[in-house]
């Protein structure tokens, strides 16, 4: 065989190993790669790593806190991402339908706390939404602290 046939099949093996992910892998990646982000690199980090070339597409809405937002430090920033994602799409008018206070399901398995949204759709796609919010979500007050992010051991 002539080394161009080999490469082009090690290459088509290599991308059907990036694009054989799973939803779970999905979730993993996108947490933590947002785990290791600032809040500023959220919208780039979230569209990247959920992203249909690397696998299943996680649809989805990500709630991004004020790049002024700081943490403290001792929070888990794999918590911290995770309860930042709500598991569906919801575009600005889903946003509206809600009843004021809806509680939203999210990675972290519990809900999203009222927080005031200050700017709707940063990115929005068939399978993602992006929006900004006032401050990072506190999962310590619907969630339980023994919650672990959805992929994560």
């Amino acid at each position: 065989m002539s080394r161009s046939v080999i490469l082009a099949f090690l290459s088509a093996l290599a991308v059907m190993a990036v694009v054989s992910g799973t939803v779970e892998d999905t979730i993993r990646r996108v947490v933590d790669a947002l785990a290791d982000a600032s809040f500023e690199e959220w919208s780039a980090t979230f569209i990247e790593t959920n992203d249909k070339i690397r696998g299943d597409v996680l649809g989805s809405t990500l709630f991004i806190p004020d790049i002024s937002a700081n943490l403290s430090g001792r929070e888990d920033r794999h918590k911290v991402a995770a309860y930042h994602i709500v598991t569906e799409r919801l575009d600005y008018f889903d946003l509206l339908s809600k009843p004021n206070q809806t509680r939203l399901p999210t990675l972290l398995k519990d809900y999203v706390n009222g927080v005031l949204v200050t700017e709707t759709e940063v990115f929005a796609d068939r399978y993602i939404a992006i929006h900004r919010i006032a401050s990072p979500l506190d999962f310590k007050t619907y969630g339980r602290t023994d919650s672990k992010p959805s992929g994560h051991p």
